[in-house]
């Protein structure tokens, strides 16, 4: 079961097509893992071309000729839904550590990442940089740990596959994940796990030797 989603705020920029793009993509992901901030979404678009067509103009009637034209155009025959739909193309795997992983649509351009690779971490770099946010995949080896940080900005974290620990707290596919300044976490992972991130600012790391990592965080996101 899903535990974190985006705020009501988030969703209906979403659909008022306000959000940077990294953070779009992100709730776009989500929606296709998440049901209910799906149908969410659907209800806000309609509540906005709603607002978007009201007030309606004065019904003055079609203007010679195109009342014979509309009449024509509906007696055309109409396509199949059949007909219609595209050919179901098989969604591309994320293939990493041994493990494959079944992409969003969203994000299935990005199956073949170019990995950068420290101990149980991988990083890759998504081209979607807006408004000051990066977007990356993460991928962590099971039993694999991020350096406890905090964040000069905000961090997304949303779980594509596997699982994510935080104190008490464990998180699955699906999970949108929102911190900031005001947290300090060490998130690991005990079956391994693959994530979508964005942030707008490097992180902090506040403990051990990682902190020497501070210097070069401007490279890290």
């Amino acid at each position: 079961m899903i535990k974190t989603h985006p705020t009501e705020l988030m969703l209906r920029a979403f659909a008022a097509d306000e959000l940077p793009l990294p953070l779009a993509v992100g709730v776009s992901a989500h929606c296709e893992l998440c049901p209910e901030c799906a149908a969410r979404v659907q209800t806000l678009e309609a509540e906005l071309a709603n607002q978007f067509l009201s007030p309606a103009a004065p019904d003055q009637g079609l203007p010679a000729g195109l009342d014979a034209m509309l009449a024509e155009i509906l007696q055309q025959p109409v396509a199949t839904a059949a007909e219609l739909a595209p050919r179901a193309q098989p969604a591309p795997e994320l293939r990493v550590a041994g493990q494959s992983y079944r992409l969003p649509r969203v994000l299935a351009r990005h199956h073949a990442p170019k990995w950068r690779h420290v101990g149980a971490i991988r990083q890759h770099s998504l081209p979607l940089d807006e408004m000051g946010a990066r977007a990356s995949l993460l991928h962590i080896e099971a039993g694999g740990r991020i350096p406890e940080h905090t964040h000069k900005g905000y961090e997304l974290t949303l779980l594509l596959a596997g699982n994510m620990q935080e104190g008490d707290i464990c998180y699955q596919a699906g999970d949108f994940i929102w911190r900031d300044a005001s947290h300090a976490h060490s998130p690991h992972t005990p079956d391994g796990c693959l994530c979508y991130t964005v942030q707008d600012a490097p992180v902090h790391f506040t403990k051990g030797l990682s902190r020497l990592l501070n210097g070069i965080s401007h490279r890290l996101y």
